[in-house]
């Protein structure tokens, strides 16, 4: 496990969060899973100058996808350690699971952590007070990609009154998430969902929850 004081030190010397430039997909992601082991922000452009060189990619392109993963994959993994701090959290062993994060209260839930989106057709306070509402929309409208599923699953929503551009920042804010999540852990607050996305007729029961970090 890499040094959380180290790998904090890293996240916030990143001063731009770069655009994905494309859709997220394999083939890139398979380039670029060295963001799982590189610690440093040094390292890593170091990784991808020298991935875009030999796959004859543009490095800028390439180097803004990498950096995005590397910036999301390492707070992800910072704030999972928020949960697995309190005493009613337990790990899942496999850290490659692919839908299971942690248990709480004996129920598997994987962690999505996301700012509040801008297509959600009501107000940061509709959603703030409707939460079953949010978390119905979130999954009905989650991405085709990666980890998609149906399973449980905790949500943490990052929403930055003054400048909701920045909220890519609060996934760094340890201190301020420390307080939320584990404030939301003294009294977990669970609901369940009825699902059946693409009309289906398959229905999917997760249980979720929904944490917010709103800054002013």
């Amino acid at each position: 496990m890499s040094d959380p004081k180290a790998i904090r030190q890293e996240l916030n010397k990143l001063t731009k969060m770069p655009p994905w430039g494309r859709r997220q997909g394999d083939h890139w992601d398979q380039l670029s899973n060295f963001i799982y082991h590189t610690q440093t922000l040094a390292d890593l452009w170091a990784r991808i100058v020298e991935v875009a060189r030999r796959e004859k990619l543009e490095p800028r392109e390439f180097g803004a996808y990498a950096v995005r993963r590397w910036y999301n994959h390492h707070t992800h993994d910072q704030i999972l350690q928020l949960f697995y701090a309190h005493p009613t959290v337990e790990p899942e062993p496999d850290a490659k699971h692919r839908t299971i994060d942690f248990y709480l209260r004996g129920l598997p839930f994987d962690l999505k952590i996301s700012r509040f989106p801008a297509a959600y057709p009501e107000s940061l306070k509709y959603g703030w007070q409707h939460r079953h509402h949010l978390a119905h929309w979130l999954y009905l409208h989650q991405s085709q990609q990666g980890r998609f599923h149906t399973g449980n699953r905790l949500f943490i929503i990052l929403h930055h009154r003054t400048a909701p551009a920045l909220a890519w920042q609060l996934r760094r804010d340890f201190e301020a998430l420390a307080q939320q999540v584990g404030h939301f852990l003294e009294a977990p607050t669970l609901f369940g969902l009825s699902l059946n996305p693409g009309q289906t007729g398959q229905t999917h029961r997760p249980w979720t929850g929904v944490i917010f970090y709103v800054k002013s």
